[in-house]
């Protein structure tokens, strides 16, 4: 009995120490450790595992050993061991949207109102022990939405995104294994809390229109690693991406592969990975992070480039995927691969100068993109070539985007133009569909430091390049972005 009340002390005195240790780290005044945090620089990324300590550093003072109970570190992580910690962190982004609709009737269209989560977030990185980290990240997208037909509010559950671990074995070779932010496009890079324009641009799915990702992250393996000062990083990365469909032979049963009258010959699943692969450069000061880019907000003096490749391709003795019009083909013909490349250029330029308190920054980015995946018809619009991705026509996009952050005025303008052609070896009903381009102009008010929470009020217009003529050609989007960061 004494022994029951004794561990009930002990858990209890243990907990309350925790309690206690949390409560005090959010009126710790820093002087135990360098200053970090919105009040003297850009906050981190959620999406970036925070880094690692200063060596030595303990709250306790130098050379004290490590308490028995958690403690809270520099960066307002929580800490078991000198090497292993965690971090929370939630996001919430609430958007009110007035969209147009587009009619073929020749008349415009009238407004549908939402009001929606885009991304719900809930976020955990850490260390486990000396160079290995983990980084878990939850998002509940676009909750609330209302479908365009039912009107039904979308009451998604979360899902997992990011979810790895990594291991550092030196400066230029790190390893991670999970599910991964694929490195496709500089743009699809970024923090999603530091964009210079409303959101993500449009043409970061093109190498997602087959959905075969999980908002541009997919489970596999990948290496990345630093040169000269940390300004140059490569990653190259193995993922899933399409598994070819099951060998059947035999007639089919209502879509599906019946014994006696049809068997299957070989499983789904036996083509190769996705590879996609990136070269990061920067000229000024190196970014180094899961994600990097959009503002700075006066901190760091950035200027670089960055190229992105990827590939998959499906054998030619097994099925295809279904094609944009008509049937899949049958094992035995032939399917081009998907290949995707996209170039960047971009420049974060403090007026000022760096300041770890911040300034006034010029920030812009111009991107390239080409996709083709390996989908292929002839002039009346009969498939010749099934393709890996057939869903993603060949094409070329075109992003540039700008924005101008006043650091005592609190706020900043920016403006953004991105463009999607299908290439003209397509009839002219899938060039009608896919030919866009987007305009976008707005204005954030920055109510806490930096990212920490802001207001956006962003107009966009909408363009179908290819019209027929008598038919509404563009729409128009107004949004009101709310967001709101812990980290």
């Amino acid at each position: 009995m004494n022994r029951r009340a004794s561990s009930r002390t002990w858990w209890s005195s243990s907990l309350i120490a925790v309690l206690v240790a949390t409560a005090a780290s959010a009126q710790t005044s820093g002087a135990q450790a360098p200053p970090t945090g919105p009040q003297s620089e850009k906050p981190q990324a959620p999406e970036t595992a925070p880094a690692k300590p200063p060596p030595g550093y303990s709250p306790y003072g130098s050379g004290a050993p490590i308490p028995g109970v958690a403690m809270i570190g520099p960066s307002r992580e929580i800490k078991l061991a000198d090497n292993t910690w965690f971090r929370f962190a939630v996001q919430v982004q609430a958007w009110a949207q007035a969209r147009q609709d587009r009619l073929t009737t020749g008349a415009d269209g009238s407004y549908a109102y939402d009001f929606l989560c885009r991304r719900c977030r809930f976020f955990t990185t850490g260390s486990v022990v000396k160079n290995v980290f983990f980084n878990f990240l939850f998002e509940g997208g676009n909750v609330g939405r209302a479908d365009p037909v039912t009107g039904a509010k979308t009451s998604n559950v979360p899902v997992i995104l990011d979810a790895y671990g990594q291991v550092k074995f030196t400066d230029w070779f790190w390893l991670s294994a999970g599910n991964i932010l694929m490195p496709l496009t500089r743009n699809g890079t970024q923090p999603t809390t530091t964009y210079l324009t409303l959101d993500t641009a449009q043409i970061v799915n093109s190498a997602a229109l087959q959905g075969n990702t999980f908002v541009l992250r997919d489970l596999g393996f990948q290496a990345n690693g630093f040169f000269v000062d940390n300004h140059i990083e490569y990653r190259l990365g193995v993922f899933q991406g399409s598994r070819q469909p099951a060998t059947t032979f035999g007639p089919l049963t209502a879509g599906a592969c019946a014994p006696p009258t049809c068997v299957t010959t070989e499983t789904a699943g036996h083509n190769g990975p996705r590879v996609v692969a990136s070269l990061l450069m920067n000229f000024w000061d190196p970014e180094v992070g899961y994600v990097s880019g959009g503002h700075y907000y006066g901190t760091k003096r950035v200027l670089g480039v960055m190229g992105n490749w990827d590939y998959q391709s499906f054998r030619k003795d097994g099925p295809a995927l279904p094609p944009p019009v008509g049937a899949a083909q049958p094992a035995g013909r032939d399917k081009d691969a998907y290949m995707g490349f996209s170039a960047a250029a971009f420049i974060n330029y403090p007026l000022a100068g760096p300041s770890k308190t911040g300034g006034d920054e010029i920030a812009a980015l111009v991107q390239f993109g080409y996709y083709d995946g390996g989908y292929a018809q002839n002039a009346t619009g009969v498939t010749t070539n099934q393709g890996t991705y057939p869903n993603v026509l060949k094409q070329t996009n075109y992003l540039a985007e700008a924005a101008y952050y006043n650091h005592a005025g609190k706020f900043s303008v920016f403006g953004k133009y991105e463009m999607r052609k299908i290439s003209d070896d397509f009839i002219a009903a899938l060039k009608a569909a896919s030919n866009q381009t987007w305009i976008q102009g707005g204005l954030k008010y920055y109510i806490a430091p930096a990212n920490l929470m802001n207001l956006t009020l962003a107009y966009e217009r909408v363009i179908n390049n290819d019209a027929p003529s008598g038919q509404q050609g563009g729409t128009n989007n107004i949004t009101l972005a709310w967001q709101t960061i812990l980290y």
